[in-house]
């Protein structure tokens, strides 16, 4: 039990050793994702550094050509990839309003990034056949390292975007499906590989953002709110050894997340019945009148990140990496009620009136909430090339949550905001480790072969505690407790045949075993333990390339793959303030067996993909939270049959119609619906929630001259439910899933050699809308950065 809220971990930041230092944000050339060779017939604009002395605009005749090129780093997918591999360049990232390191996939093809507002500490994404409360089907890699958190699959278990900074990105890349026997089978959805900047001289940066919102909603609250990003980095090669240090720190105020509707029921122990004005009423999602007495969950966050990344060249062939990464975040949320009594006074909670009829809004409807967070990331990493063309890598690492404590009020305010009765939850002692070992042939009679070994181990560690102080005191009785652990071991192979002149075969199997253990939940009385479970999975893969000419290639590909549940989904519960789930033990794991047809061509100015695509996902794992009162509540269990298909469309260009602009643009379509589910014979045939019939981006970046560019960006999400049912037939409102089509601008100057001034726009329009959660209004930015 915990003695004391002061007993925390006690480690010194990495701020103390990164206080002082500055980064540069190196530009990168751009390159093709596929690995076919076209004649180079113009410069590329991403290979053009911005300090760049030469106009792209200068009449004809009044410059020699020049080829410019930048060195970059190796893509993070290797070019027999067995699957599709979009690609997002460092100058692509830089054309849009990015903040944190997730902003980099905005404009992706058949991707949602779920961030609520800037800082977001929830930010998960989807993809073409997963939403985001599928969190467990979507991995995110940064230099090969894990940041994925697969402790759940939920909205609450996002990847550690945090510490990656977004000026360390060199280029992100994104593969679709299951295809390749290298990754876990959690990457049944999409697999995201971030690459990262490593110096090549001394490079020196700061970098400040400021942004801010004023936001509507339309029950009458009205407020803006805004934060700021700074960030420092510096980077130097010495001889066979490289390091970079970057510090980052974060703080915004989030627009209102939730809003309290209360039950119209009446409980003897809150008193009689207070007659009270304000309330807001509307239809609710499921088409049902309701009232609404206040927005909820309007979060302050104050994030520092900082990460000391270092590599050393043992010899020609050998090269050590360590990583380390450190994360804060402090955090409050605030409420505010819409009620007054005949005199005037604020109503947070009890038996009221409205409109002549009765409602009960609970004591915690209002209730305040602190929380503190610390995360730790280590990972070491060994690459090696032998003599005989083989190469050898491996990396381990360990991810610990070193503190993670809630607070929270049980009591109404204005008196929960002076202390008083409350819960703390303590997450601290969870967290994971992981170890990649893999070996690379060379090409032998046209045969490339991978094989490697994958562990890893997650813990989960959570206790909730009484206070008589919930902002102040010390845990007394123990409310709730919920630990497991998952282990996973897999081996895989995959060999790349070119079987023939212009074909390409890749074939795969991945062999893995699960094991969940030492699962308990118990309260202050008593505590059961879970029994122990064990699973294998055997996953093939098979893909056929074919390059007909040199400007066209069509891929057919194949694979299975299995998604086990994580420890979260089996062991944890929570019931914390409004929120409760309900964990499953006995979930099953989920698998997929899917399809894509691919054709590629190469347009002179830029790539056209055009793809057909099916998934089919048997005990599809699915967290389902709906509202109830002011409080929500998600349930965990198996869909037996789900079923994706769609097309995609995808073109990037540089030069497009105009000399100086670069264009990309996607539009999917995706049928998904339920087949099949024993339990609830209701969702047969039901759309899948959250999977929209269509999603389209498109970003237009105009270069102007060497010091300026401007960029136009459109998200379009069509329609799409919440619930497995479908019940949610008003999308428009909270707890509703809006279609939305939203602009956003940025323009850049760069002024001389060290100085970068850059505003922005994200949804232009103001746009309304909802995932679940209000989403932001019309943002602005503006970002001032120095440069050695």
């Amino acid at each position: 039990m915990r003695i004391a809220y002061a007993a925390l971990s006690a480690r010194t930041p990495l701020s103390v050793a990164c206080a002082a230092v500055f980064a540069i944000q190196s530009a990168w050339a751009d390159q093709s994702t596929t690995d076919r060779a076209t004649p180079d017939t113009s410069v590329s604009h991403s290979s053009v550094t911005s300090d760049s002395t030469h106009s792209l605009t200068e009449p004809a005749g009044t410059l020699q050509a020049v080829k410019v090129t930048a060195a970059r780093a190796a893509p993070a997918f290797a070019p027999d990839t067995p699957g599709i591999v979009e690609t997002v360049t460092r100058e692509q990232i830089d054309a849009r309003n990015i903040v944190n390191t997730e902003d980099a996939l905005k404009y992706a093809p058949n991707v949602m990034v779920r961030k609520r507002f800037t800082g977001d500490r929830n930010s998960v994404f989807a993809g073409r056949d997963f939403n985001e409360l599928q969190s467990a089907r979507g991995l995110v890699y940064a230099d090969g390292l894990l940041l994925s958190n697969l402790l759940g699959s939920s909205y609450a278990y996002p990847p550690r975007w945090s510490l990656i900074a977004p000026d360390d990105l060199a280029e992100v890349e994104v593969l679709y499906g299951p295809f390749s026997a290298l990754y876990p089978g959690n990457s049944i959805g999409s697999t995201v590989q971030i690459t990262t900047r490593k110096p090549e001289k001394l490079e020196a940066s700061l970098d400040t953002q400021l942004f801010t919102q004023h936001y509507d909603d339309p029950y009458g609250f009205t407020k803006s709110f805004g934060g700021n990003h700074e960030s420092a980095h510096i980077a130097d090669r010495i001889g066979r050894f490289w390091y970079s240090l970057t510090l980052d720190r974060l703080e915004n105020n989030s627009q209102p997340l939730q809003y309290a509707s209360p039950g119209s029921t009446h409980n003897a122990k809150l008193g009689a019945p207070v007659a009270v004005t304000g309330a807001a009423t509307d239809t609710g999602p499921n088409g049902q009148p309701r009232v609404i007495v206040g927005p909820q969950t309007m979060e302050r966050t104050e994030q520092v990140g900082e990460s000391v990344r270092m590599g050393y060249g043992l010899t020609d062939h050998v090269d050590a990496t360590l990583t380390l990464g450190h994360w804060e975040n402090h955090y409050k949320d605030r409420a505010q009620t819409f009620l007054m009594d005949a005199a005037g006074n604020p109503v947070y909670a009890g038996n009221v009136t409205i409109g002549g009829k009765n409602y009960t809004i609970a004591p915690t409807a209002f209730s305040p909430a602190n929380g503190d967070q610390e995360n730790w990331l280590y990972a070491f990493g060994v690459n090696a090339r032998l003599d005989s063309g083989w190469k050898l890598s491996g990396i381990v690492s360990a991810y610990d949550v070193s503190r993670d404590v809630l607070r929270s009020s049980t009591t109404a305010p204005p008196a929960a905001y002076g202390g008083g009765p409350g819960t703390i939850f303590f997450g601290d002692g969870t967290g994971w480790r992981t170890l990649d070992l893999k070996a690379e042939s060379p090409s032998y009679a046209g045969h490339a072969l991978a094989v490697g070994y994958h562990f890893d181990n997650y813990f989960l560690r959570n206790e909730t505690f009484n206070t008589s102080d919930w902002l102040n005191g010390s845990p007394s009785t123990l409310a709730s407790t919920f630990r497991g652990d998952t282990r996973t071991q897999a081996l895989y192979g995959q060999d790349a045949w070119r079987f023939a002149p212009g074909w390409l075969a890749t074939l795969g199997l991945r062999y893995e075993r699960w094991d969940a253990y030492d699962g308990a939940l118990g309260n202050g009385a008593s505590t059961f333990g879970y029994a122990n479970r064990s699973a294998n999975a055997l996953s093939p893969k098979a893909s056929v390339q074919w390059q007909a000419t040199q400007d066209w290639l069509f891929r057919l590909s194949f694979a299975t793959g299995t998604r086990f549940p994580t420890v979260g989904e089996l062991f944890q519960g929570t019931i914390s303030n409004n929120a409760i789930v309900n964990n499953n033990p006995g979930l099953r794991p989920e698998k997929a067996i899917d399809w894509d047809f691919t054709a590629e061509r190469d347009v002179g100015v830029g790539v056209v993909r055009a793809s057909v695509f099916q998934s089919d996902l048997r005990d599809s794992i699915y967290s389902q939270t709906t509202v109830n009162g002011a409080s929500t509540v998600t349930n965990i269990s198996n869909v037996d049959r789900v079923r994706a298909r769609g097309v995609e469309l995808a073109f990037s260009g540089q030069n497009v119609l105009l000399h100086g602009l670069d264009l990309d643009a996607n539009v999917s379509a995706t049928n998904a619906r339920i087949l099949a589910d024993s339990a609830n014979p209701s969702y047969l045939g039901k759309r899948f929630p959250r999977i929209p019939v269509m999603r389209a981006n498109l970003l237009a970046n105009y270069h102007f001259n060497p010091q300026w560019q401007g960029s136009v960006g459109i998200r379009y999400s069509g329609r799409q439910y919440n619930t497995l049912d479908n019940s949610d037939i008003n999308p428009d409102v909270y707890g509703g899933t809006s279609s939305f089509l939203v602009v956003d601008l940025k323009a850049r100057y760069q002024m001389g050699k060290h100085w970068l001034a850059s505003i922005g726009i994200d949804n232009l329009t103001d746009r309304r809308y909802y995932v679940f959660h209000p989403y932001p209004g019309r943002t602005f930015y503006g970002e001032l950065k120095w440069s050695l």
